[in-house]
């Protein structure tokens, strides 16, 4: 150990005739110090340092490193005679890439690399099958590969801050992992593989453009996420059911609407709805060959008196028409009340203005300053549902925009969508728990 301590000093000797707070220096003068106590454990945080002294080499008993918060952009030869390290802190350096000899550390348990703008997790991370805690948050990590897998022995795995679309099957096999940290990514969907995670306690997914799972599913944490995977995994389904909802002021026609788009005959002083009618529209998927689209539609009672209750069914992941009467005028049929109402509500969800009763009069509309005060309108029609005008193409647009749905299509666990068929096959309005769990 002398032989060594001697070795640095000539080189920490030459540096202090320059500032004694170089980073390099200071790095030296804890190595030297570290050298003579034969330390174990080890830091060199926040010093801004560069580049790491070669002597570092040296210090073959470490098992704990700590380097985080400085600027190095590459590690030294000599930094891999560390073969005994259990735990090395790298995290907010400027690693872009990593040196293929870190995968040789295969004592490893806890390995931090957050902070980075790392570009590529290689396959050799299936190397250092002993981690248990891997830190890769706030990275530029687009993908992983499916060795990391083999890492059998994690318990904890933190992503977030990434850029990653997509997780590897793989992801299945670390049935040790307590937590799973996936916040700040573009993840569409996550493998149904991630069910077999039973020991999972915390699935953190905040920040990510899911549809599967809904965030309905979500929301409900990591238990409901786990089972909705699971049954997932065992048989899956796609389900071509969305929410399409009718709203306007009383009397412009909606419920006459939904009968014509659905080609059933004009009916004369058809009965006003009270409350909310829910019925079916069936529509060709635009894409998709023999594929039908089920659009529960919602037809809303138009009276005053109902609308505090209905801002309660407005919600996201649905289609809406507003209509209004061209016979009573744009003022009297509320467009900005309605779309500020939807709005506030449901402020992703598409809306198509539908002009009814046009056989009697114009339809004339500020369409153009809508669209720019509420971006979500996608369309505006004009039809008469006496004389089977405009529904031709209103229908069309109802089956492009429905195709477009954040859940049309989606894969749900088939015991779900066969439970969901059997509550509403029942065709009740009312049902006790006990039938229901039954």
């Amino acid at each position: 150990m002398e032989a060594v301590y001697c070795r640095i000093m000539p080189r920490f000797r030459g540096l202090l005739s320059g500032s004694n707070e170089q980073p390099e220096v200071i790095a030296l003068e804890k190595i030297a110090e570290a050298q003579r106590s034969g330390a174990t454990q080890f830091d060199l945080i926040q010093l801004g340092l560069r580049e790491l002294p070669r002597e570092i080499g040296t210090l073959v008993e470490l098992t704990k490193l700590r380097l985080w918060q400085n600027e190095l952009s590459e590690l030294p030869r000599e930094f891999f005679n560390l073969t005994a390290l259990t735990t090395l802190y790298l995290g907010n350096n400027r690693l872009s890439e990593l040196p293929v000899e870190i995968w040789n550390l295969t004592t490893l348990t806890d390995l931090s690399l957050w902070g980075n703008g790392l570009h590529l997790l290689p396959p050799d991370i299936g190397n250092l099958k002993q981690l248990t805690d891997l830190d890769l948050d706030r990275n530029n990590l687009s993908d992983l590969p499916s060795e990391i897998g083999n890492l059998t022995k994690l318990t904890e795995l933190e992503l977030s801050g990434n850029r990653l679309t997509q997780l590897p099957p793989e992801i299945g096999n670390l049935t040790a992992l307590t937590e799973l940290d996936l916040r700040g990514n573009s993840l569409s969907e996550l493998p149904p593989e991630i069910g077999k995670l039973t020991a999972l306690t915390d699935l953190i997914l905040d920040d990510n453009p899911l549809k599967s799972p809904p965030q309905s599913i979500i929301e409900q944490g990591t238990d409901a996420i786990l089972d909705f995977l699971r049954d997932r995994s065992e048989k899956e389904e796609a389900n071509w059911t969305s929410k399409l909802v009718v709203v306007g002021e009383g009397g412009v026609g909606k419920t006459s609407l939904l009968r014509a788009l659905k080609g059933e005959p004009f009916v004369v002083d058809l009965e006003t709805t009270h409350g909310i009618a829910v019925e079916n529209l069936e529509l060709e998927h635009p894409d998709q060959p023999d594929t039908t689209m089920d659009l529960r539609t919602w037809d809303f009672a138009g009276q005053q008196i109902n609308h505090a209750t209905h801002q309660f069914f407005l919600t996201d992941r649905s289609l809406f028409l507003l209509a209004w009467n061209a016979r009573h005028g744009f003022q009297q049929g509320r467009i900005s009340y309605w779309l500020d109402t939807i709005h506030a509500r449901a402020p992703e969800a598409p809306v198509i203005i539908v002009a009814t009763h046009t056989d009697q009069s114009a339809a004339e509309i500020p369409i153009s300053d809508l669209r720019a005060k509420f971006p979500q309108v996608v369309g505006y029609y004009t039809v008469s549902n006496r004389d089977d005008v405009g529904i031709t193409e209103l229908r069309t647009a109802i089956q492009s925009e429905a195709a477009k749905l954040p859940l049309m299509g989606d894969q749900w666990p088939a015991t779900w969508l066969a439970t969901q068929r059997a509550v509403n096959d029942l065709n009740k309005r009312r049902i006790t728990p006990a039938r229901l769990k039954e």
